[in-house]
C-alpha cells in the first residue's frame, strides 16, 4: 500500500445524503419483498450497446497506438463531460498514419510474405538408381527465427529453432526431377499493420486554465448522469462487468469473474519532490441505481499507480463491494519515490461478474494535485446532480398534434432540480432556463431565481417556473408541423468555480408521435416469469388519436442457467380499455419477442399492432406473454410512475411494487414520422446482426466474432424444425422466398453442433 488512506466526509452533507439514501433503499428493498410474493421482479442490466465501439472489421489486422499530450498537475474531472479517449480509429480516418508494418515470422532479419516452417526435424531424401535402390535421409538445416504473436498489443516474441515446411526426394537416375512434400506448418507468415493515431486537439478548462482534454486513456467505463444516487455533482464514470462494446466481457460463461473496466490515466508529469505532498482524491459508491444487490466477497474496487522507471504498477487502495451507503471521498497519497518521474499513471480497476452489467462501482470527482493534506477535502465548485428531460406536465414526450392543440396546458407549471455547493463557504448563485427551436425559431433565456446564503457543503432545490409565475412559459410551435425539437438548458453561475461543464443542464424536448412517461435511460430490467402473465401500462390520452405501435425497450442480457434466454421469450402486444372489468380493445394476431439494437444503448424496437385502432380517454398498453422467459424490459428509476404499471400473474390485477417507470410508449399515426430515419439493424446478444429486420425476401448477418470455419446459420420455424441451412458467409443475401410468413429463429452454428448466437427473424412477404 502507498502510504496511509483518509476517508472523510463533512456532517451536514453526510447526514442528508444519508437521509436520501434512506427512503430510495426502503423502496428497493419493499420492492425486493414485494417479488419473492406476487411474481414480477427487478434485476441488474445485462448490456448497452456502443455504437462504434467494436473495431471496424476487415481481413488485414490492424492494430491503432494512440498518441495522447502528457497532463500536468493539478488535475481534476467530475464526469459531467466524457473525458475518455474513443478508441475507435480507421485507417481512413484524417491524420491516422501507417508507422510500420510487423511480421510474424523473422530470420536473419528478413521477412517475406511466403515463409513457412516447422519445429521438428525436415529432410532430404536421396535415391540412387542401384538395384536393389539405396534410399538415404539427411536432415535439412534449422534456422533461428524470431515468432511474434501479433494478437497481443504490443505484439510479444520468442526465438525457436525451425525448419522448411517440406521434405525433398531426390532420384539420382533422373535429374533434375526432384519432388517436393510439403508439410502442415507450425508457423505461417502473417503481418500486423500499425497505424499511429495523433493526439485529440480539444481542451478542458479547469477554473481560468484550459487543459488537454483527454485524461483517460481508455474507455471501458460508462459516464452517465442517472445510475447514481445523490453524487457529488453531475456525472460520474460507472464500472460494471460490460466491455467497451457495452456487452459482457464473458456472455458465454454466466459465472466468469475476474478484472473487469479499467479506468486508466494518460501519462502524467509527477517530476517532483516528494515535499510537495501530492495527494490523489476521489469519490466512490458502491451499486446504486443500477447494480445488483447481490455482493460477492471477491467484488472489489482497486486504485493502482504506475512506476515509470520500473514500468511496473502497484497496488494504492481498494475496497471490497460495500453495501449501498452515500458516495465516499477518498484521499491517498503519493509520496514514494518510484512514481515521481515524468509518465506516471494511475488507474481504476473493478473485480466483478464478467457476464453482465451486475456488480457496479460509480466514481466521481477524481482531483490530482500537489500541496495538499491528509484532510484536503474543500472543493470550490458548485454543480447540478442530476440530469432532466422534460419541461411538459406529466409525460416526457406527447403527440406534437395533442401540444398544438392546447400547449399551455401541456407545460409543467415548475420543474425542480436540484443544485449542489460543494465548497465549505456560502456561494452567491444564480440560476435559470435557456431554450431554443432547432428551426432557428426564438431563443428564449430567463432568469428564474437566486441563492444566497445557508449552502454551504449542502443541496437546494431550484424552482423553475414554467407555465406560471408572472411570465408563464410556453414552448413556441411557429412554423412547425407534426414534430418539434426544442433544446433546453437549465444552467447556473458562480463566483469562484472550478469546473464549468457541472453548471448546466441540457436535453432535448421531442414533441412527434407518441407519448412517454421515462427519461429515456434504464437503471434496471423489469420482468414477470409466469406463462400467461399480463402487463398493463396506463395512458391517459389528451385526444383521441391512431394508434399503431408500441415501442419497447428490452436491455440485452443473459437470464441466468437453466433459466431460457430471454429472445426465446414470446408474447402478445395488447391493448386493454379497462382492467376492471378487463375489456381487450386489441391484440396482435402475431406473436412478439425481444429484439435489440446495435446503435447505442437504451434503443428502442418498435412493435408494430396488426392493425391500426383508435384510442381516445384511457389506455393500457402491454402485452400478453405466452411463457415463462423472462425477457427484461427497461426499467427508469429516476421518474415514478409506478401508479400505472400493473401485472396479472393470477386472479387479478396488481399495481408494481417498484418505483420507476417502464420503457414502453404508444406510437401514434402522423404524417411525420422521426422513426422512419432510425436504422433497422437489431442484435442479438452473441453479436449477431440480421438485417433488414423484418424482411420480406432475404436477409444478411453480421457478426462482432470471429466463428470457426465450416460453421453454419440456421432458421428453424415455431415448431423447432429446422427449414433453413446455409454456410457462413457475411454480408452474402440468404433467400428467405421459400419461408412463410412468420417469426423464426436464426441461429449461428459452429462445427461442433454448438450454438455461438442466435437472434429472431420476421419474414413478412
Amino acid at each position: 500500500m502507498a502510504g496511509t488512506i483518509h476517508t472523510s466526509m463533512n456532517k451536514q452533507t453526510l447526514l442528508m445524503s444519508l437521509n436520501r439514501f434512506v427512503c430510495l433503499l426502503l423502496v428497493i428493498l419493499a420492492g425486493q419483498l414485494t417479488w419473492a410474493q406476487q411474481g414480477e421482479g427487478l434485476r441488474a442490466l445485462g448490456a448497452r450497446p456502443i455504437p462504434g465501439a467494436a473495431r471496424a472489421k476487415d481481413n488485414v489486422q490492424r492494430v491503432f497506438r494512440y498518441e495522447n499530450t502528457v497532463q500536468e498537475l493539478p488535475l481534476v474531472d467530475d464526469f459531467s463531460i466524457d473525458r475518455a479517449r474513443k478508441l475507435n480509429a480507421l485507417a481512413t480516418d484524417a491524420g491516422v498514419t501507417l508507422s510500420e508494418t510487423i511480421y510474424r515470422i523473422e530470420v536473419g532479419g528478413t521477412s517475406t510474405p511466403d515463409m513457412k516452417y516447422n519445429t521438428d526435424t525436415s529432410f532430404i531424401y536421396t535415391i540412387d538408381a542401384s538395384d536393389p535402390p539405396i534410399t538415404t535421409r539427411a536432415a535439412l538445416p534449422s534456422q533461428m527465427a524470431t515468432i511474434r504473436d501479433l494478437t497481443v498489443e504490443p505484439p510479444t516474441s520468442m526465438i525457436v529453432e525451425v525448419w522448411p515446411a517440406y521434405d525433398l526426394l531426390d532420384s539420382i537416375a533422373f535429374p533434375p526431377l526432384d519432388t517436393l512434400f510439403t508439410l502442415e506448418p507450425a508457423y505461417t507468415q502473417d503481418s500486423l499493420l500499425v497505424y499511429n493515431v495523433p493526439p485529440d486537439p480539444r481542451t478542458y478548462k479547469m477554473g481560468n486554465d484550459e487543459v488537454p482534454l483527454i485524461l483517460w486513456q481508455d474507455d471501458d467505463v460508462y459516464v452517465n448522469g442517472t445510475y447514481p444516487i445523490d453524487p457529488p455533482t453531475i456525472g460520474v464514470a460507472t464500472f460494471d462487468g460490460l466491455a467497451r462494446t457495452g456487452y459482457p466481457y464473458d456472455f458465454q460463461t454466466y459465472t466468469s469473474y475476474g478484472r473487469a473496466d479499467h479506468l486508466t490515466s494518460v501519462d502524467i508529469n509527477l517530476e517532483r519532490p516528494a515535499s510537495d505532498s501530492i495527494y490523489l482524491s476521489f469519490f466512490y459508491q458502491a451499486q446504486g441505481l443500477s447494480g445488483d444487490a447481490e455482493a460477492q466477497a471477491q467484488d472489489s474496487l482497486l486504485l493502482e499507480f504506475y512506476a515509470p522507471v520500473e514500468q511496473t504498477w502497484y497496488p494504492a487502495w481498494g475496497i471490497p463491494y460495500a453495501t449501498p451507503g452515500p458516495f465516499q471521498q477518498v484521499l491517498v497519497p503519493v509520496k514514494e519515490l518510484r512514481y515521481l518521474h515524468p509518465g506516471f499513471q494511475f488507474r481504476f480497476v473493478n473485480k466483478a461478474t464478467l457476464s453482465g452489467s451486475f456488480d457496479h462501482w460509480h466514481l466521481d470527482y477524481v482531483r490530482l494535485a500537489a500541496q495538499r493534506s491528509f484532510d484536503d477535502e474543500r472543493i470550490v465548485d458548485m454543480a447540478y446532480v442530476y440530469p432532466e428531460s422534460s419541461i411538459l406536465q406529466t409525460y416526457t414526450s406527447i403527440p406534437f398534434n395533442r401540444f398544438y392543440e392546447a400547449p399551455e396546458s401541456n407545460m409543467a407549471l415548475n420543474v425542480e432540480e436540484t443544485i449542489k455547493n460543494l465548497d465549505v463557504q456560502d456561494r452567491f448563485i444564480r440560476y435559470g432556463m435557456l431554450v431554443r427551436s432547432d428551426n432557428a425559431g426564438t431563443e428564449v433565456d430567463q432568469e428564474n431565481g437566486i441563492n444566497t446564503s445557508g449552502n454551504a457543503s449542502s443541496s437546494f432545490t431550484t424552482q423553475n417556473p414554467i407555465n406560471s409565475g408572472g411570465a408563464p412559459f410556453v414552448l413556441d410551435t411557429a412554423g412547425l408541423v407534426d414534430a418539434a425539437f426544442w433544446e433546453v438548458v437549465f444552467h447556473s453561475q458562480t463566483q469562484p468555480d472550478l469546473i464549468q461543464y457541472n453548471d448546466s443542464i441540457s436535453f432535448v424536448q421531442e414533441v412527434s408521435n407518441y407519448y412517454a412517461y421515462d427519461d429515456g435511460s434504464a437503471e434496471a430490467a423489469y420482468f414477470l416469469q409466469t406463462a400467461g402473465a399480463k402487463l398493463a401500462y396506463r395512458y391517459d390520452l389528451l385526444g383521441a388519436d391512431s394508434l399503431r405501435a408500441i415501442r419497447i425497450y428490452f436491455n440485452p442480457q443473459a437470464n441466468a442457467p437453466p433459466d431460457a434466454p430471454p429472445m426465446q421469450g414470446s408474447f402478445l402486444c395488447t391493448v386493454w380499455k379497462s382492467l376492471e372489468p378487463e375489456v381487450i380493445q386489441h391484440q396482435n394476431f402475431s406473436f412478439s419477442s425481444p429484439r435489440y439494437r446495435v446503435d447505442g444503448i437504451n434503443k428502442y424496437v418498435e412493435y408494430e399492432l396488426d392493425s391500426a385502432i383508435r384510442v381516445e380517454g384511457t389506455i393500457y398498453i402491454g402485452w400478453v406473454q405466452t411463457n415463462a422467459t423472462r425477457m427484461n424490459i427497461g426499467f427508469d428509476k429516476n421518474r415514478d410512475n409506478s401508479s400505472k404499471i400493473y401485472f396479472k400473474t393470477g386472479t387479478s390485477w396488481a399495481n408494481t411494487s417498484f418505483a420507476g417507470s417502464l420503457m414502453m410508449r404508444p406510437v401514434m399515426i402522423a404524417t411525420v414520422d422521426p422513426w422512419a430515419s432510425i436504422s433497422e439493424e437489431q442484435a442479438a446478444p452473441g453479436g449477431l446482426v440480421l438485417y433488414p429486420n423484418p424482411t420480406n425476401d432475404g436477409f444478411r448477418i453480421r457478426l462482432e466474432t470471429e466463428v470457426p470455419y465450416r460453421s453454419t446459420v440456421e432458421c428453424t420455424d415455431a415448431t423447432g424444425r429446422v427449414v433453413l441451412s446455409n454456410s457462413i458467409s457475411e454480408g452474402t443475401v440468404i433467400s428467405t422466398s421459400a419461408l412463410a410468413n412468420g417469426l423464426y429463429m436464426v441461429r449461428v452454428v459452429g462445427p461442433d453442433s454448438a450454438t455461438l448466437a442466435q437472434g429472431r427473424l420476421m419474414v413478412q412477404h
